[in-house]
């Protein structure tokens, strides 16, 4: 979390940002409580495991893991777009897609989403106060990334 020590509502509103945003993707700190509904980890640790050839897995045409990780990273970076002042219109059906990668491709993909991860939290915190409000501290961003942390796990059961 940040070196902030809440001076501000908005600094405080930023760390609980932060700190959401980091428990999504690394999971519960050990002997802390949690924001959701288990312990299973965050997006890291449910990708960890994985093969490029697993992450492709699709079943009946719906999105693949590696799909759904392409999408958030795509996500994160539409959002700080968004904020910088880039409404353009975005395709997000294609944003799933390809389905598949290999191995090179599936370490890609997860490094660009921890990248698009580090940029929002740095743009964030960017911000002056009224913009931070404007954007919901960036809580839309931190649901969105929720459905998806609960999506692979449904799919991980699959793989």
């Amino acid at each position: 979390m940040s070196d902030l020590t809440h001076t501000t509502p908005i600094a405080g509103m930023l760390d609980q940002m932060e700190e959401l945003l980091r428990e999504t993707f690394e999971g519960a700190k050990p002997g802390e409580g949690t924001q959701y509904v288990d312990r299973e980890g965050g997006i890291r640790q449910s990708l960890a495991a994985l093969t490029a050839a697993q992450a492709s897995r699709s079943r009946d045409g719906h999105p693949s893991i590696a799909a759904h990780v392409r999408h958030m990273a795509f996500h994160l970076r539409v959002s700080h777009e968004w904020i910088h002042g880039d409404h353009s219109k975005r395709d997000w059906i294609r944003s799933f897609k390809p389905f598949e990668v290999n191995d090179d491709e599936w370490k890609a993909v997860q490094q660009e989403l921890e990248r698009e991860r580090r940029t929002f939290i740095d743009v964030m915190r960017g911000l002056p106060d009224a913009e931070v409000l404007e954007n919901g501290a960036g809580m839309g961003t931190i649901a969105h990334l929720a459905y998806h942390l609960g999506a692979l796990r449904q799919l991980l059961h699959e793989v």
